[in-house]
């Protein structure tokens, strides 16, 4: 039986801490805000180089770390969020480009199948995560083949916070920023579930994998 929405919301809501001033959904905030600000300032001082080298090892630790909330294996850590620059960070770096290529040079074609491919890899950091062995090209892959039949249920799955979203930003934009963790949050939950549904074995990659030795 698929998870709902609904479900899938409070389940990362509870991740989160149930409340917005928990400590978890404060540290999320920051934890968001922290890989934006280094990826732009980052891009801006060396006119997008460093942006571009940045980008996916930030994210495949930002992923990483929100697979850890969402799975209780620890609380938010903002020191994770550097684990991808740590660990691999070669091959991170090229998944960041290469999704970054695949997905504009889909967009080339009409804004339409751009948007579908973005959806069809939408998973590649959290596989990335659990799986620091993968290639680029495996994570695209297999984040294509999981999202085959379910790219509708995750974009009314990101539709479903248009409510949010709206009062945040009619709260002078500052609402908005407790919107990006629940998202983001939701979104991990959903990565579960759908390996869940798809008979995936779920190992503690995030633990064993990322574990300084």
């Amino acid at each position: 039986m698929k998870t709902s929405n609904r479900e899938i919301r409070a389940k990362a809501r509870e991740a989160l801490g149930n409340q917005i001033f928990d400590r978890n959904w404060l540290l999320s905030i920051v934890a968001i805000g922290l890989v934006g600000l280094v990826v732009n300032l980052s891009g801006e001082v060396t006119c997008g180089i460093a942006s571009i080298i940045l980008t996916g090892p930030l994210y495949v630790g930002l992923h990483l770390t929100f697979l850890r909330l969402v799975r209780k294996e620890s609380d938010m850590e903002i020191g994770s969020l550097f684990d991808g620059c740590k660990n691999g960070f070669g091959e991170n770096v090229k998944l960041g480009i290469m999704y970054t290529i695949s997905v504009m040079l889909w967009s080339l074609l009409f804004v339409i199948p751009g948007i579908i491919k973005s959806y069809s890899y939408s998973l590649l950091y959290y596989i990335k995560a659990d799986h620091p062995e993968y290639t680029w090209r495996e994570c695209l892959d297999e984040s294509e083949k999981m999202m085959k039949g379910n790219k509708m249920r995750l974009f009314w799955l990101n539709l479903s916070f248009f409510g949010w979203a709206l009062l945040g930003t009619l709260a002078c934009g500052i609402g908005a920023l407790w919107v990006s963790p629940y998202m983001q949050a939701s979104t991990a939950v959903f990565y579960e579930e759908l390996k869940s549904e798809q008979g995936y074995t779920t190992v503690n990659y995030t633990t064993e994998s990322y574990t300084e030795e």
